[in-house]
């Protein structure tokens, strides 16, 4: 009698969270003075306030969390299985109405925490930029441009392989891209950066079979950056996770933001590593296009740059297998589902804002 009691307690407490997700998602689709209580007050306060707490801590509670949950989700399995072997039937299915429950209350405080930023589209009024289809012409210009700052920028860090180097704990890279926020706040205010909570991810090797170089927790708003990555990687990676901070969602925003962040200070190192994934994510879109194009272009990058690509693939090439694969369609499946249409190509969708930017930089 007593499991069955805890039953209708628990398909209580799923229809209320489904309940709540429903009503949240109207709200969003129905009113925009709700989305922007969400983006301008509510989001703006939580995040900050988690920041605040999660800084103190010098490793990450988002993976502290994660490893919990993983570890729970086994045993969860292992008691689902025991019961179901001994057909208690009842408490299977209480077993099973739990596991419903937790995804769900998951998914709600994931929505209410951050994930309601995939709705925010505010980064035409942010910087005054408007974006919209490009030709393959203006796709090899803008190359062009990229690859010679890149150029450019190799000489001016002296380096011959990678840029700033950097023991795992990531604390130099983070410190200026910390810096580089605060230096793009005084051309757009809306990239002003509060509270700082970057931190290196606690299992960065394992992170390099999947090809994870960084990622947001929406749980607790931490930066995780995967510092066993080569250098060359770090600044922009930085910059990106902490533009998914501030709000920015959608990937390709927040290459774009991170871009804007790391070419704001006058670091080589910094902006050299935001022109070079650039120039791959534009070279790449344009090679879909027009392959000839591409070659010619790859063909003008000075040695240092080309010798940083092929240590980044030397790099990644041990780590490559069917981890990589299942996790590629597993993300891929993931952005689609949050409005971002083109999945993990979304990324390279900041070629649309660049070309933009650079229309009207001087």
């Amino acid at each position: 009698m007593e499991t069955r009691v805890r039953i209708k307690k628990k398909i209580v407490r799923i229809v209320l969270t489904l309940t709540a997700i429903l009503l949240l998602k109207g709200f969003f689709a129905w009113s925009n003075r709700f989305s922007d209580f969400y983006f301008h007050r509510w989001y703006e306060w939580s995040s900050v306030a988690f920041r605040q707490v999660t800084g103190i801590v010098p490793f990450s509670i988002g993976d502290v969390i994660y490893t919990a949950w993983i570890i729970g989700g086994i045993l969860y399995l292992l008691k689902l299985c025991y019961k179901l072997f001994r057909g208690a039937w009842e408490a299977l299915g209480l077993q099973v109405l739990s596991g419903i429950s937790f995804l769900l209350s998951a998914y709600l405080a994931f929505l209410v925490l951050w994930g309601f930023n995939y709705e925010r589209n505010s980064l035409t009024y942010d910087t005054h930029l408007v974006t919209g289809p490009y030709n393959t012409q203006q796709l090899y210009q803008l190359s062009d441009t990229l690859l010679q700052l890149v150029n450019q920028e190799k000489a001016n860090t002296g380096d011959t392989i990678g840029t700033m180097k950097t023991d795992t704990s990531g604390k130099p890279v983070f410190e200026k891209a910390i810096a580089a926020y605060e230096a793009a706040a005084r051309t757009w205010p809306a990239l002003r950066y509060r509270a700082p909570s970057v931190k290196p991810a606690m299992f960065g090797h394992w992170l390099n079979y999947p090809g994870v170089t960084g990622y947001l927790n929406p749980f607790t708003n931490e930066a995780q950056v995967n510092t066993t990555v080569p250098d060359v990687i770090l600044p922009f990676v930085s910059c990106h996770e902490i533009a998914h901070q501030i709000g920015y969602a959608p990937e390709e925003e927040a290459n774009f933001v991170g871009y804007l962040a790391a070419t704001s200070i006058p670091d080589s190192h910094f902006r050299y590593a935001a022109n070079f994934d650039m120039f791959l994510y534009s070279v790449r879109q344009l090679a879909r296009r027009d392959s000839t194009l591409a070659h010619n272009i790859w063909k003008r990058a000075v040695p240092g740059v080309k010798a940083d690509y092929k240590a980044i693939i030397d790099f990644y090439e041990p780590y490559t297998g069917k981890v990589e694969d299942y996790s590629s369609v597993l993300y891929d499946r993931y952005l689609k589902a949050n409005k971002q249409d083109k999945g993990i190509r979304s990324y390279s969708e900041v070629t649309g804002w660049l070309v933009a930017y650079f229309k009207i930089k001087p």
